[in-house]
């Protein structure tokens, strides 16, 4: 899975501004995957040159001129190629399990403050995917995503 196959299901759905790219990651996908602006824009201008990807422009008044991204017939064709592809194992990146692993070279208070903070951290993205979940239940998610979203 790379970020471009998750823009072209973005767009699949709706066209979109980069902005709007990176809320989706922000919210829809945060729980299992995350970009940057700093890679989203690159990918959507690979996107546009390889002919997966068209954007109008729209002027804006006192306002930058924006772009808005849509998925042509061939990244939809890409998008379905990737989604009929095996699908790569689970990789998790959990810098607290490394310090855990670690910690025997702490001492036991700082031991207890690495464990206690996670459980705030883990406490605070319950709250917030909770919150998410209510807010995208208004907008009509289908069953997979809101499956997505509670697991």
């Amino acid at each position: 899975m790379k970020s471009n196959d998750i823009i072209l299901g973005i767009l699949l759905k709706n066209p979109a501004t980069g902005y709007e790219v990176k809320e989706k990651f922000s919210t829809s996908f945060s729980n299992f995957y995350n970009a940057s602006f700093g890679s989203i824009y690159p990918i959507l201008h690979k996107l546009t040159q390889e002919n997966k990807v068209a954007f109008k422009t729209v002027v804006q008044e006192d306002k930058p001129n924006k772009k808005i991204y849509s998925i042509t017939k061939k990244g939809k064709i890409a998008f379905q190629q990737y989604l009929r592809q095996p699908v790569e194992g689970e990789k998790i990146k959990w810098d607290f399990m490394v310090r855990l692993f670690y910690s025997k070279y702490l001492t036991w208070p700082e031991r207890l403050g690495l464990i206690d903070s996670e459980i705030t951290t883990r406490k605070s993205e319950i709250q917030s995917l909770t919150i998410l979940r209510e807010r995208l239940r208004t907008q009509h998610i289908d069953q997979y995503q809101l499956f997505c979203l509670n697991l």
